[in-house]
């Protein structure tokens, strides 16, 4: 649907609630009309689109300049402010400022500012200029989104060029239905990235804190008249057993053991031991007051065959920890 045929549908969704819009005015120079009009249809937009449009414009809102270059870091950002100032052959920034860690806010002068961004265009440059290399991009046009509108290579006349890939969506909908895919792509992707890497049949998985699919090991099974179950630690694997073990001890029970009762379980929750990452330490959890409490246990009092297999679980999990650390540095 096309952002004109969205905005008529959500304004008529709105008309049928009180107060759900409002109309505004504003006086602007006639030769900007048409131009605002689009930015402000953007800004509009009842959708995620225009959540994305607001986002992005609410820093204006914060400073008293807008902003020429925008660079973020993981620790330091640096904002280049417009206007421009000074004679065509001695142009500057207004000025700018870098801000960050340690509470860090330094606004620069001109020269400063200039100096700095001419610094970070060259360094950035430089990092795109590695990373196309690497990829033989350099010097090619790859387009399959269609996210810049009316460049020179969407013209009709354009005449791709050997290496270049052009299947640019034509028209909102087929865009709309593009993003769609690339966001279910991404999604499939991250749920693919909290799989185990190995096919180990003990491993478990669950929705943990904010639902980030997460995995531990599951150890279990009958002992006499009793159940024996381990909840084991993996390393990255999201939520802890720890952090939920009331939840996940609850699944469990219902995914392994639903004919029994909840009472007949002894619940486990391991993790490696300090120092000595291929054994496991394993402590008791009690789940029969208000909140569960954590005692530890003397493993000679536990079956050898239930303390082995949790112990090979953290083994595999060391191993699978130790092969990686090693492709990493062959790598570097």
């Amino acid at each position: 649907m096309s952002l004109g045929s969205r905005m008529k549908a959500w304004r008529a969704a709105q008309r049928e609630r009180l107060g759900g819009m409002e109309n505004f005015s504003i006086w602007m120079p006639a030769r900007h009309a048409s131009f605002l009009k689009e930015i402000f249809e953007k800004l509009a937009d009842p959708g995620s689109r225009g959540d994305d449009y607001r986002l992005a414009a609410s820093g204006w809102l914060r400073s008293r300049r807008a902003p020429a270059y925008v660079f973020a870091g993981t620790d330091f950002s640096c904002v280049i402010d417009l206007p421009s100032v000074g004679p065509s052959w001695h142009m500057r920034p207004a000025g700018g400022r870098v801000y960050g860690s340690y509470e860090t806010w330094v606004e620069m002068t001109p020269n400063e500012a200039d100096e700095l961004k001419l610094a970070l265009m060259s360094a950035v440059s430089s990092k795109l200029e590695e990373w196309l290399r690497e990829r033989e991009l350099l010097g090619k046009l790859v387009d399959h989104v269609g996210v810049a509108l009316h460049p020179d290579f969407a013209q009709p006349d354009y005449q791709p060029r050997d290496g270049d890939s052009l299947h640019r969506p034509l028209g909102d909908d087929e865009f709309e239905s593009n993003e769609a895919k690339i966001a279910r792509e991404v999604e499939r992707e991250a749920h693919q990235s909290r799989m185990h890497p190995t096919d180990d049949p003990t491993v478990v998985y669950y929705d943990g804190a904010w639902n980030v699919p997460s995995r531990c090991h599951a150890i279990h099974g009958r002992y006499d008249d009793q159940i024996l179950f381990a909840l084991v630690h993996i390393p990255f694997g999201g939520t802890s057993p720890t952090n939920m073990i009331e939840e996940l001890s609850a699944e469990m029970w219902k995914r392994f053991y639903p004919k029994d009762k909840f009472d007949q379980i002894e619940w486990f929750d391991c993790h490696t031991m300090p120092f000595d990452e291929r054994t496991a330490q394993i402590n008791l959890v009690d789940l029969k007051g208000d909140s569960p409490s954590w005692s530890s246990v003397n493993v000679g009092n536990l079956p050898p065959d239930f303390v082995a297999a949790i112990n090979d679980a953290v083994t595999r999990d060391r191993d699978i920890a130790d092969l990686n650390k090693s492709a990493q540095m062959k790598a570097r």
